[in-house]
């Protein structure tokens, strides 16, 4: 398997494709405002502000990959920000979320198997392309099971076993 088949398997499984976890479009699906705003307790996250930490950090690595510049590294708190949420918000950043795995995917499918294994340019380390985007998929994971715990604890999640 080449890397450019492997982060088009992983992004699928991020995106919307069942396997050993749930896809982003299952775990957000029929989430109302006030679910995605919910808080277990004040020291933890609402899904409305992991799903708007995955589109920030999903976007800006999309950018970098297009050879664009990218803003200064800015703090975690600032990406995890869901002020403002209305329920047209929400909806609009569900949709988001997936357009922006979709471009990802058109991304890697376009991509060169060259380009995958190509420094990342302006990085402060050294990185290739394939390892850090295998990163972002494995972030986009790490945080749809943060997701799906939550619906979990709050009972908005309908187990399909």
């Amino acid at each position: 398997m080449s890397k450019r088949e492997f982060l088009l398997d992983q992004l699928a499984v991020c995106r919307n494709e069942d396997s050993w976890i749930q896809p982003l479009s299952t775990a957000l699906k029929g989430l109302s405002l006030e679910d995605a705003l919910w808080k277990q307790n004040e020291g933890s996250h609402s899904i409305g502000e992991i799903a708007k930490h995955l589109h920030f950090y999903n976007e800006r690595w999309l950018k970098r990959f297009r050879e664009k510049e990218v803003s200064p590294p800015v703090e975690n708190p600032i990406t995890f920000s869901a002020e403002g949420f209305t329920e047209m918000k929400w909806q609009e950043l569900v949709q988001q979320l997936d357009e922006g795995l979709a471009e990802w995917q058109q991304e890697i499918e376009a991509a060169t198997e060259s380009k995958l294994h190509e420094q990342i340019p302006h990085f402060p380390v050294d990185a290739l392309w394939w390892g850090a985007l295998s990163n972002l998929c494995t972030h986009n994971t790490y945080h749809i099971g943060q997701i799906i715990y939550i619906r979990k604890a709050q009972g908005s999640w309908k187990s399909k076993e």
